[in-house]
């Protein structure tokens, strides 16, 4: 049957049933989700949608197209951006998990320090539990959280090195977080700040080790060059990181 012989009252791609058909179009930059809250905010909602497509660009100019998204945002006001995102956050279903990190990762990429509060609430979200039995799905519904929540603290340690001392306070804080990545992810942002807290005195006893966590460019990194390191446990234990 081609498209032509459906009946009109079969809504299309990129469509929704509206209150006289199928007429409403549905826009959700990244093709997973309907991002219906933005439109409140009017040209702003507008402006930080087109952000929201264009952390999924492709191409030579796809840096370029995302850096001008993001000038875009920037021209309204940080207290609006943040009521935006933490709309957005309470709103967007939870398996729309892209959707979700990339509305935390255009956040992160503004550097506006009137979203500290925005990020901080996805950061104090609990994680829900592992949705999927173990072996049913290739990816982990609470990896997927947790790397959320993550790119959340990259944002705030943002704000915290432009000197927003919320964010600072956010990191502390969660140098206790009940998900041991979440704290990773925390103490590391610290350290690197060289923020004037005792995190010795702060991190449990079991996450001594998170104080030697170094952050490294992948570039630097050894990388695998015969395939037993992948295939054989232990194959690669040879390799080693650069010295400090």
């Amino acid at each position: 049957m081609s498209s032509d012989d459906r009946g009109d009252d079969i809504p299309r791609v990129g469509q929704q049933p509206g209150p006289d058909g199928p007429d409403q179009d549905v826009f959700s930059p990244l093709g997973i989700r309907e991002f219906a809250f933005a439109g409140a905010f009017g040209e702003l909602g507008a402006a930080f949608l087109g952000a929201l497509r264009a952390t999924g660009a492709v191409g030579e100019s796809a840096e370029a197209e995302y850096q001008r998204a993001l000038d875009s945002v920037r021209g309204y006001p940080a207290e609006d951006v943040d009521r935006l995102a933490r709309r957005g956050w309470e709103e967007l279903p939870e398996e729309a998990y892209l959707d979700r990190w990339a509305l935390v990762q255009v956040l992160t990429d503004l550097r506006l320090a009137g979203t500290a509060d925005a990020l901080a609430a996805v950061v104090a979200t609990p994680v829900p539990p592992e949705r999927y039995p173990e072996g049913a799905h290739r990816y982990s519904t609470v990896g997927q959280e947790t790397v959320i929540r993550t790119t959340a603290v990259e944002g705030l340690a943002r704000l915290a090195a432009d000197g927003s001392t919320s964010a600072v306070d956010t990191l502390v804080r969660h140098v206790d977080d009940d998900r041991r990545g979440v704290r990773a992810a925390c103490v590391l942002a610290l350290r690197e700040l060289a923020a004037p807290v005792d995190l010795p005195g702060l991190i449990r006893s079991e996450d001594a080790d998170l104080l030697e966590v170094r952050r490294y460019d992948v570039r630097d990194v050894p990388q695998v060059t015969r395939v037993d390191h992948i295939r054989y446990p232990g194959a690669g234990a040879d390799v080693r990181p650069p010295p400090p």
